[in-house]
This record gives structure tokens, sequence and C-alpha cells, in this order.
């Protein structure tokens, strides 16, 4: 990778003469305002730096162009059937796309909004799958039967409200676990 000059050259052209006569910045390295190497193009001139290509204070985090069933928001879409894997260890998302291969991923749902969430994968165990809310307590009977081969009967619908914070197996409820917030 080059060198590239950047806002207080003279000339456009190379680094401003330091005024001590000699015809150079006074400087054997680098110049303040020049980039260099392909490492993290981070510039060592002030406020302007950045890492890793990305504006220092403007980085984004998990913004995939890909929202794989959420909306702009980053909320699951409305109507979004929630899919899982039932492991001892974990839930382990199966869909919407952005929640595949994570271990009980957080789940960020719309008040008002129709859901479907449920099991369809297992490790043989006993699971079942319950929305609770911060209490700890099951919200509308939304329990599912503790069994070891999924069915339809593991699936449960619901409309997203504020006092939901969890979706939990109540078996396994230390290690499959995963947070659920409503906007």
């Amino acid at each position: 990778m080059g060198i590239a000059w950047l806002a207080g050259c003279s000339d456009g052209g190379g680094p401003e003469d330091d005024g001590n006569g000699d015809g150079t910045n006074g400087d054997t390295g680098t110049d303040e305002n020049e980039t260099v190497g392909g490492g993290d193009n981070e510039s060592d001139g002030g406020e302007n730096e950045t890492d890793g290509n990305e504006t220092a204070g403007n980085e984004s985090e998990g913004n995939e162009s890909d929202t794989g069933g959420e909306g702009a928001s980053g909320a699951i879409e409305p109507g979004t059937s929630i899919e899982f894997n039932g492991q001892t260890t974990a839930w382990v998302g199966i869909a919407p796309d952005s929640i595949a291969d994570e271990e009980n991923p957080p789940l960020t749902l719309q008040s008002g909004e129709t859901y479907e969430i449920g099991w369809s994968e297992g490790d043989g165990a006993g699971h079942n799958i319950e929305i609770r809310d911060s209490n700890d307590e099951v919200i509308n009977d939304l329990s599912t039967e503790v069994v070891s081969e999924p069915g339809d009967d593991q699936w449960l619908e619901f409309e997203a409200s504020d006092e939901m914070a969890q979706y939990v197996c109540q078996p396994h409820q230390t290690t499959m676990v995963g947070e659920i917030s409503v906007e």
C-alpha cells in the first residue's frame, strides 16, 4: 500500500516544508497527516483517527446487510416463526437467519405483533419452551409440556408484550435461556 497525503500539504504532492531552510519537513519518518501501511489505517494526527476502517465513535456492530427476518429497527419481523434446536447446553437458533447457529440468541420483538416460537430439533433430552417475565413467572400460560422429541405441540403463538423478558427450557433453565426485549 502506498502513502496517502492528507489535507495540509502545500502543493498536494508531498509534505510541507517545515521552514528550517533545508527543504524538508524536518521528519525522517512519517508526516503527522499521512497514513501508512495496511494495518488498521490509523492516522496519528489527532481527532480524525480511525480504527479498522471505521470512523472513531461511529462504529456499528451486527448491522449486516442481510437482515434475515429482522426489520429496520433490528426487531424480528411480525409473523416470523422463531425456531430452535433444543440442546441441553443451550437453545441453538435455526430461524430466522439473524439467529441461525447462535446459542441463546437475544430476541427483539415488536410490541403488539404476533410471533411463533418453538423447537423442531433436539438432543433427545426432555425439553419444553416457556416465555417468562422479569420475575421468572410464565406469562399467560405460554409454556409447552416437557418432551424428548419435538413436535407441533412444542410451538407457542403469542402477541409480544412489554412484560416478556426471556424464553426458557424449564428442566434446563440455567443453560437454555435467552433474553426477550419488546420495542
